[in-house]
């Protein structure tokens, strides 16, 4: 079913009546366009036999009752709570012969619209997509886009499907993403779903889009004058509802449930993403009475920014989606993304994220540098790198009864790794991140050993402009940015190791880690003095390594500090707090 378009649709299955509303003039009485049910084929939606021009605002009436937003809401120039517009999404692409890069070892700047430039737009943003391409990274996440009261703040509820329009509404998204292309550059979009069925939304006056929360105390709506004060008010849901159900192929069974913990003195770090069953707040309601509805909001909306505004990937706050019914939702979801990356012949990636899950790496970084020398560091870091090797895997569909086989239409990944900066937008920053205390470091020194430790470390990389400066304002910024570049070559050139396991290694007073994978050789220096380190000791082979760099092999490929960073026959120097990276030859 074509929603959101031209043609009114709606899912209200607890309504008598629904009707459309155009209302030309908010003081006036608007036109009343009546509604029918679609069908047995698609219960509970109720459409139009005609269908709304480009620029027409209107909204709906449930049973009698006053104008409320389209759900599905494209185009909100009057806010959350005022009359839908419908939008056109024709748009003239120049990206037909564009190709996406493969996403599940690529580095990503992250980009928050309102702060990232001081005008807050999509199109000022866009100005600085050459500067960001500079950096050798092979996309953008973007930060949450979707319309929200500035008065409340995005986590007093979004419409899901829209772009706030003082970014510059749903064109200024398409001439983002078209430009971005052009410079090589992929688009990853965070979804906001924790923040999609708020009370304040009034969703539940269409269905039971909503667990969990129902029953709490309703906010008072911001007050807007009297000609929008009837687009403000919500519709109390009526009993009785019509459960709906439809069935699904090809389950991707993401890994859920408690797990075991790396016990340290500074607290424990997970040794795998934890999905939180006890997730407090507004909850989609994806596995009760009438689920059919929300789970197809939501799938709706994934193809709604993969088709209209050619973005490359989504990120995915699995815990505001897990559910308990026999097919999950993130299953679900991943297959028809799959499906639609076969139809149209592209490569897409689903970003699995959440509380816990992209700052343990840093969050055990933040400890090592503070206290190096601490046998359980080491230990946890290790295990961190056994965990998330391999850190991406492809989507796969059922055909029939025959074996399910690799399809290259998305591909989820599950262990990406965020800059702390990156943390303080995304919808679950509200949950609080110890890899968040790095932003009060201001130490160039430390970020720049940072910078390299995740980025050499071969996850999918989401960096943040505190590390890697969009827009350097002094001399330690423009240091950084060339690091930066100079690190995201040398990852890129081993693209093809990065699918090897890591291994962590120490001297004897742990000060000094060395993390080996395939021809590289990352050294970082944790403790307050100059290290000399034997690499004949440091980087010997394992016993029974097969084809492992021997050490009269490495060269100092890269180092924060050159002047004082050599390698003299067999003995690195590296000085206290920085960085060395070795490459072997051949």
């Amino acid at each position: 079913m074509p929603v959101p378009g031209p043609r009114p649709v709606v899912w209200a299955p607890r309504a008598r009546i629904i009707e459309v509303l155009v209302p030309y003039d908010p003081y006036e009485e608007p036109e009343h366009m009546p509604l029918r049910l679609v069908g047995a084929g698609e219960p509970g939606y109720w459409g139009a036999d005609s269908v709304l021009g480009h620029g027409t605002d209107y909204g709906y009436s449930v049973d009698g009752g006053p104008l409320l937003p389209d759900p599905r809401s494209v185009w909100l120039p009057q806010g959350i709570h005022g009359p839908t517009r419908v939008f056109d999404p024709a748009f003239e692409w120049t990206d037909g012969k564009w190709s996406p890069p493969d996403l599940s070892t690529g580095v990503l700047m992250h980009v928050d619209i309102e702060t990232f430039t001081p005008e807050g737009t999509l199109d000022a943003a866009a100005a600085l997509l050459p500067t960001i391409g500079e950096l050798g990274v092979q996309g953008i996440e973007l930060a949450p886009v979707a319309a929200f009261d500035p008065a409340l703040g995005p986590s007093r509820g979004v419409r899901l499907y829209s772009v706030h329009e003082p970014y510059g509404g749903p064109r200024a998204l398409q001439r983002f993403v078209d430009a971005a292309h052009g410079l090589g550059l992929a688009v990853v979009l965070d979804i906001p779903y924790r923040w999609a069925v708020a009370d304040e939304l009034g969703l539940e006056a269409y269905g039971p889009y909503l667990m969990g929360g129902g029953g709490r105390p309703r906010p008072p709506r911001p007050d807007v004058g009297d000609a929008g004060e009837h687009a403000l008010q919500a519709m109390r849901p009526r009993t009785g509802q019509v459960p709906l159900d439809r069935p699904r192929t090809g389950p991707i069974q993401l890994r859920t449930g408690q797990v075991p913990s790396i016990g340290t003195r500074a607290g424990k770090v997970p040794s795998a993403p934890t999905v939180r069953t006890d997730f407090v707040g507004d909850r989609i309601n994806l596995d009760g009475s009438g689920s059919r509805g929300p789970r197809d909001f939501l799938v709706d909306d994934a193809r709604h920014w993969l088709r209209e505004y050619h973005v490359d990937g989504l990120v995915l706050d699995v815990d505001a989606l897990v559910d308990r019914s026999p097919n999950p939702f993130l299953g679900e979801l991943a297959d028809y993304v799959v499906g639609m990356g076969e139809q149209l012949d592209r490569r897409f990636s689903l970003l699995v994220d959440g509380p816990g899950r992209s700052d343990r790496l840093t969050t055990i970084l933040l400890r090592i540098l503070s206290g190096p020398g601490r046998s359980e560091d080491i230990q946890a870091l290790q295990m961190l790198a056994d965990l998330v090797h391999p850190s991406v895997r492809r989507a796969t569909r059922q055909n029939g009864g025959r074996r399910n086989r690799v399809r290259a239409g998305a591909s989820v990944v599950e262990d990406i790794t965020r800059l702390p900066a990156a943390q303080l937008t995304v919808p679950w920053a509200g949950e609080e991140s110890p890899a968040t205390a790095l932003l009060g470091v201001d130490d160039v020194d430390i970020r720049a050993s940072v910078l390299a430790t995740v980025i050499l470390a071969g996850n999918p990389l989401v960096l943040d402009t505190v590390h890697a400066p969009v827009v350097p304002r002094n001399q330690n910024e423009q240091r950084l940015v060339r690091w930066a570049r100079e690190l995201i070559t040398i990852r890129h050139s081993i693209a093809d190791e990065l699918d090897l396991p890591l291994e962590v290694r120490s001297t004897g007073d742990r000060s000094v880690i060395a993390v080996l994978r395939g021809s590289l050789a990352f050294i970082l220096n944790t403790g307050h003095g100059l290290a000399a380190l034997r690499l004949g000791t440091l980087l010997r082979p394992a016993e029974g390594a097969v084809r492992a760099p021997l050490p009269g092999a490495y060269k100092l490929a890269a180092a924060w500090e050159p002047g004082a960073t050599r390698l003299v026959g067999d003995t690195l120097t590296v000085p206290p707090r920085m960085t060395a990276v070795l490459r072997a030859d051949g």
